[in-house]
C-alpha cells in the first residue's frame, strides 16, 4: 500500500471528489438512518459543495485526497469560517482503508493547513453516535464546544450533532 495525500489547487479533479462525497454522504444517510431514523438531502449538499468548491481551495481552504497507487481512499475538506477560525468538514476513509492510521494523516494534514493558512482555531461537527471520529477528534486536541453559527446543521437536527474546536 502506497497511500500519497494531494492538496487539490483547483477543479481539476472535482469528478473524483463528487465521487468520494456520493459515497460519504450514502454513508452518512446510513449511519443516521440507522441510528437516529433521520436523512440528509445529500444531493443538495453535494450540488452546494461543487458549485462552492472554491472555498475549499487554497488560499484559504484545502480539498485533500489520499489515494493508494491511485484508487481513492479518503478525504478531508478545509474552510473558512471568519478570519480566524477553520472548518473541518467532509471527513471520510474508505472502509478498505480504516484502522490503519489515513484518517489520523489527512486530519492532522488539515490541521497543519490551518495553522499554515494563519488560523487560530480549528471547529467541526459530527454525529453524536460517532465515537470512533471522535476519538480521533480528541487526541488531536479537540473538545466540545457550543454550536457556531456558521454550522451547516439545520436547527431541528443539532440535537444530534456534537460540536468539537481547539485552538491552534
Amino acid at each position: 500500500m502506497t497511500i500519497t495525500i494531494d492538496r487539490l489547487t483547483d477543479r481539476a479533479r472535482q469528478d473524483q471528489v463528487e465521487s468520494l462525497e456520493r459515497e460519504y454522504f450514502h454513508w452518512v444517510n446510513s449511519e443516521l438512518g440507522s441510528e437516529f431514523g433521520i436523512a440528509l438531502d445529500t444531493d443538495t449538499m453535494i450540488v452546494n459543495d461543487l458549485a462552492e468548491l472554491e472555498i475549499y481551495l487554497p488560499p484559504d481552504g484545502a480539498v485533500l485526497l489520499a489515494s493508494d497507487d491511485g484508487q481513492l481512499a479518503g478525504m478531508v475538506f478545509l474552510t473558512r469560517l471568519r478570519p480566524d477560525a477553520a472548518q473541518i468538514r467532509r471527513m471520510y476513509v474508505r472502509p478498505a482503508y480504516r484502522r490503519n492510521g489515513l484518517g489520523g494523516q489527512l486530519f492532522g494534514q488539515a490541521i497543519d493547513l490551518a495553522r499554515t493558512i494563519g488560523y487560530s482555531r480549528v471547529l467541526l461537527e459530527s454525529p453524536r453516535s460517532w465515537a470512533g471520529a471522535h476519538a480521533v477528534y480528541k487526541h488531536f486536541g479537540f473538545a466540545p464546544v457550543d454550536a457556531y453559527p456558521e454550522s451547516e446543521v439545520p436547527t431541528d437536527l443539532k440535537q444530534y450533532w456534537i460540536h468539537m474546536g481547539r485552538d491552534l
